[in-house]
């Protein structure tokens, strides 16, 4: 009954479509334009590139994009290109006209529903928890690569369903008079001489130690000795489930990291619970000043044995290390070392004769520990300080309680009417006899259901004030990832949310809060493409050493993210891109590139050496070149490809489907120069379309291998192999030169990679801001930009020019437009 009550109030708010444009001229005009300049190539009989364009008969909804890549080809002169006849002046002004006026006709969605990560962020914020709660919804579709593309965040047919079993599980655990239920497990090992004796105390409630591995010390904490990935040494228990196995499970910890010796590196804590791994952490806290750590999973989400749930914390050793008077273990034979100069990679001591405290190794103290298997949380948080007045049950305290939840949960003020229909809800519950709690839990559960939850209103909405907020909830979505804090809320109110100044001061303030990550990190992984597999191979060696691949692979990836984000931060020029004298680096990398050792795992700026070939910028970034061969040694496709299409904004087209893909490693093509083979796939019409713009860009990334380091040889050909039992991709055949020799799309010919960064800076910086615009557009709006778009984002380019595009303005230029702010041309 409940079920149906939420399920019927909740869907009550619809969500607008879109109209299509109809244009009468179109037959008088544009068509006989198109069928001179363009059927040619993109007809019946040929669609070069996949576009055909003899079937369009005006702009609609599904085609406006097309007409956008059509309106952007013919005003730049690529299209028609090099060798036909091009249109006169006068005709190609009369149809850019028209697809200008037609999609402004046609209109554009004004509202779109939040992704995974936006939903998981929106019920952290109104329940006050901090669990994953888009962890039980299914992946986002994207739109040019973005999660907040509008067309790509349609409902699927079964998102009902999901969306009452997340939304259920949300307010669950809200409690507003009933008592806290379930049970503690909590343990100081400060006051711990006897591990074992310490985890019996739990057994009469159902809890269990499994694995209890480390050494308590009185007054300190429970010392976890450091392990290498893959061997099995952790603390393990586990604590008995409800019985519905629903609910949340809170897990808190305060460690702190011991290191008797000044060169040792930091203790990682690894977390995993019921099967899933959580946390990988370095642990940088003192004695004086530990960390206090809080994970909340969802039961629903884990593994749950028929002892309950299981808890393992482990201290896990990421990077080789030594330590002065200690000898280092070698496990590896000396004529094979373990790659990447690791060598041996931790001190060999007597265990037996030294105490922890005064071993070679960094050891993880864990203080204090505690469990709650069955969470529940008193709402609203005290930490709000919202004045909710009493909270007794009756029916003031819930009109009370509801309107709070109302305006958290739609991120704006709610009138009585829209909140009537939620508060007879909560009536008929009490009237079925449910209790003050449960009926209010209902009544939450449906707010969460409606549109004004799940999606982000139109700053073009006719109420004034609700379009400040949505002003509000867009721009912190933007740059958070999450519900609009208290001063964008107040600016709200106040209506200043359309000055320019107002803009410009919050993009600054929220920009520089560490919460600007949930911003950066999914900007840029989606911008370039960076959640493909990452490769750690040293071909010269052929062994892999798969202790340190996770956490060198994720610095890989986070060198790019931190590099970027600080250009924001610094609002540098956006050719520092491209090219600089730094980088991000962490002690991974500084291992990885072969500078001098940093202390810890933070990303720090570092200067580069004037002679080191990759120079800055993302182009040279292992975890970018890397990722881009993952698939084989057909790196120059995949190189070039990438650079054109996220870099330069020169996308190539999609490879036809018929055309099948060059293989350097088989038969034939074996040991061949890829220069040689790339000139035979381009003898196919098919392919040269393509593959003339894309390979001769490709060749400038040639000196990096395939982890992403330096080179200055490669090997004949590379094939497919098995490196310490698992798959990789080996370095095969004698040794020769790398061939960096190409040519930009423009005709800009290089020799070497630093002239291809230097061509890039010097001929194609607006190319570079328009591409990242577009993808910022995208981002920030959800959706493409259209003609009068990107007419706008040229301005806001032109105007950051004399100052070198700085990327911070750029962004700055975005939230200023007339599309993010949905205001209509003037």
């Amino acid at each position: 009954m409940i079920r149906r009550s939420v399920l019927i109030f909740g869907l009550a708010l619809a969500c607008p479509g879109a109209a299509a444009a109809a244009d009468d001229a179109f037959p008088k005009v544009v068509a006989p334009f198109l069928k001179e300049h363009c059927t040619a190539c993109h007809g019946e009989e040929r669609q070069e590139a996949g576009v055909r364009l003899d079937r369009l008969d005006g702009v609609t909804a599904a085609n406006r994009h097309l007409w956008t890549m059509i309106h952007e080809q013919v005003a730049t002169g690529r299209m028609p290109p090099k060798g036909k006849t091009r249109p006169a002046d006068a005709d190609a002004k009369r149809v850019l006209t028209w697809a200008a006026d037609s999609q402004r006709a046609l209109g554009v969605a004004s509202t779109r529903r939040l992704n995974r990560r936006e939903l998981s962020a929106a019920l952290r914020d109104v329940t006050g928890l901090t669990v994953n709660f888009g962890a039980a919804l299914p992946g986002d579709g994207t739109v040019a690569g973005f999660d907040t593309g509008a067309e790509a965040l349609q409902e699927a047919s079964d998102a009902v369903e999901q969306w009452l079993v997340v939304t259920r599980r949300a307010t669950d655990p809200l409690r507003f008079l009933d008592a806290p239920r379930g049970k503690t497990f909590a343990l100081d090992f400060r006051e711990v001489k006897d591990l074992r004796k310490a985890f019996d105390g739990w057994k009469a409630d159902g809890a269990s130690g499994k694995e209890l591995k480390g050494f308590p010390r009185p007054g300190a904490g429970l010392l976890v000795e450091p392990r290498a990935v893959g061997e099995r040494d952790e603390l393990n228990f586990a604590v008995p489930a409800p019985a519905s196995k629903e609910g949340v499970l809170r897990l808190t910890l305060t460690v702190h990291a011991l290191k008797p010796f000044d060169p040792l590196p930091n203790p990682r804590l690894w977390v995993r619970i019921g099967g899933q791994d959580l946390d990988f952490r370095e642990v940088t806290g003192t004695a004086d000043k530990p960390q206090r750590l809080v994970y909340e999973v969802q039961i629903g989400d884990l593994v749950v044995q028929p002892k309950g749930v299981t808890v393992s914390l482990a201290n896990k050793v990421e990077l080789p290390y030594a330590v002065p008077g200690f000898e280092n273990e070698d496990r590896s034979n000396p004529k094979e070392p373990v790659p990447g100069g690791t060598g041996p990679y931790r001190p060999q001591f007597d265990r037996k004769a030294l105490p922890p405290e005064k071993q070679p190794a960094p050891y993880l103290v864990i203080q204090t520990l505690a469990v709650e298997p069955d969470v529940t949380a008193a709402w609203p948080p005290a930490e709000w300080k919202a004045n909710v007045g009493e909270v007794r049950d009756d029916p003031a305290a819930a009109d009370r309680l509801l309107g709070l939840w109302m305006e958290r949960a739609w991120r704006r003020p709610v009138t009585a009417d829209e909140k009537s229909p939620f508060l007879k809800l909560y009536a008929k519950q009490r009237a079925d006899g449910l209790a003050f709690d449960p009926a209010l839990r209902a009544a939450f559960q449906s707010v969460l259901m409606s549109a004004p939850f799940r999606y982000l209103a139109s700053p073009a909405h006719p109420d004034a004030a609700t379009a400040q907020h949505a002003i509000a909830s867009r721009l912190s979505f933007m740059l958070w990832g999450e519900p609009p804090d208290a001063e964008l809320r107040a600016l709200a109110a106040a209506g200043k949310l359309r000055d320019p100044k107002v803009l410009d001061a919050q993009v600054d303030r929220l920009l520089a809060d560490p919460r600007a990550d949930a911003f950066v990190r999914p900007f840029v992984l989606q911008w370039l493409e960076m959640e493909q597999p990452i490769t750690i191979a040293q071909d010269h060696i052929q062994k892999q050493d798969f202790r340190f691949a996770r956490y060198l692979k994720a610095s890989m990836r986070e060198e790019t993210v931190a590099y970027v984000g600080r250009l924001i931060a610094d609002n540098r020029p956006v050719s520092e891109l491209v090219s600089s004298d730094w980088t991000m680096m962490n002690d991974a990398l500084a291992r990885h590139y072969g500078y001098p050792a940093l202390p810890d795992g933070t990303m720090r700026k570092v200067a580069l050496r004037p002679n080191d070939p990759r120079g800055g910028g993302i182009l040279g970034h292992a975890g970018v070149q890397s990722m881009l061969c993952w698939m084989g040694d057909n790196w120059v496709i995949y190189r070039g490809a990438w650079a054109l299409r996220h870099v330069l904004d020169h996308p190539p087209p999609p490879a036809p489907l018929e055309v099948p893909e060059l293989n350097p490693s088989d038969g034939k093509n074996k040991g061949k120069p890829f220069r040689e083979l790339l000139k035979q796939h381009q003898e196919d019409s098919r392919c040269s379309v393509c593959h003339r713009t894309i390979d001769p860009a490709g060749f400038a990334f040639q000196n990096f291998d395939l982890s992403g380091r330096w080179r200055d040889v490669e090997h004949e050909h590379y094939q497919r192999g098995e490196l310490d039992g698992r798959i990789a991709w080996l370095g095969v055949g004698k040794t020769r030169p790398v061939d960096t020799v190409g040519r930009l799309p423009r005709g800009e010919e290089f020799k070497t990679f630093a002239e291809f960064k230097q061509a890039i800076v010097a001929h194609y910086q607006p190319d570079v801001v328009r591409g990242l615009m577009k993808n910022l557009f995208v981002y920030a709006v959800g959706r493409k930009p259209g003609i009068d778009d990107a007419a706008e984002i040229a301005a806001a380019t032109a105007a950051a020019r004399a100052n070198g595009y700085p990327l911070r303005d750029l962004i700055k230029g975005v939230v200023r437009s007339r599309a993010f702010l949905e205001q209509p041309l003037k």
